[in-house]
């Protein structure tokens, strides 16, 4: 089990693109929490299963335009 605390921009679709990305890669998300950090962006907390390596996934996670940054916590 891994957990991300991602901080990600509060638009239109922005939680929507992040947990397609997360399952197109093969990651089951256990737990799912978004919490408003400002008028600006939100704090999710994800709970994540799969037997891959994480790292991959935060590269891609990266990548999103609504992604300001990915923290980690095994």
């Amino acid at each position: 089990m891994n957990l991300l605390a991602i901080r990600l921009a509060r638009a239109e679709g922005a939680l929507v693109r992040l947990l397609g990305l997360v399952e197109r890669r093969g990651w089951s998300a256990i737990q799912v929490s978004a919490a408003p950090v400002d008028a600006e962006w939100m704090l999710v907390r994800l709970t994540l299963t799969s037997d891959r390596p994480l790292q991959p996934l935060v590269r891609q996670l990266h990548k999103l335009y609504d992604v300001h940054t990915v923290e980690t916590d095994r």
